[in-house]
């Protein structure tokens, strides 16, 4: 009998025993899941925020000094951020129109028969080279934010988180106010 009451006391130890480590481990799961969650979620709003430097420029009407301006953000970010942390270089297209070429520039690129001056290469190589009167011709130009792509766009096949990796940019005419 003795023995017998020893084996129970044993038993109901070692369910106890498994009960806690049980409770141990879905406790440990819950917390790390809800870490998870809670990464996931920083890293979103972090996306959200990235993205919105370059899509304050998604709009009807971008001055040329702006998109000077959005084509260093796009060089200080690509240097800053590399791509074995994840992000792609930033493109800055402007697609001007027929018989229209950037002041300076001797070189343009095709795609699609669509000729467009990476803006990047204008603003490293050509731009401050160029003398008052050049920049300020530059900056009358008008631009329209025609496309944007992400790095997680299927048109573009690639497979992101979503950060903001090329926009696309064409010469519009301006009325001017009378």
């Amino acid at each position: 009998m003795e023995n017998a009451s020893k084996a129970l006391i044993i038993a109901g130890g070692m369910m106890i025993a498994m009960m806690i480590i049980g409770l141990i481990t879905w406790g440990y799961s819950n917390i790390r899941s809800y870490k998870q969650v809670e990464a996931e979620a920083e890293e979103r709003e972090q996306i959200v925020e990235f993205n919105k430097q370059f899509e304050a420029y998604n709009k009807k009407t971008v001055r040329g000094y702006q998109m000077i301006s959005l084509a260093n953000l796009a060089i200080d970010v690509s240097t800053r951020y590399t791509e074995e942390e994840g992000y792609r270089p930033i493109e800055i297209r402007a697609i001007m129109s027929k018989n229209v070429d950037l002041p300076g520039a001797t070189n343009n690129e095709l795609i699609s028969g669509t000729k467009y001056y990476d803006m990047r290469k204008y603003v490293t190589n050509i731009y401050d080279k160029l003398n008052a009167n050049q920049k300020n011709q530059f900056k009358q130009f008008y631009f329209e934010c025609t496309d944007i792509f992400y790095d997680n766009d299927q048109v573009l096949g690639t497979g992101g988180l979503g950060r903001v990796i090329r926009m696309v940019f064409k010469q519009v005419k301006v009325k001017e106010s009378t």
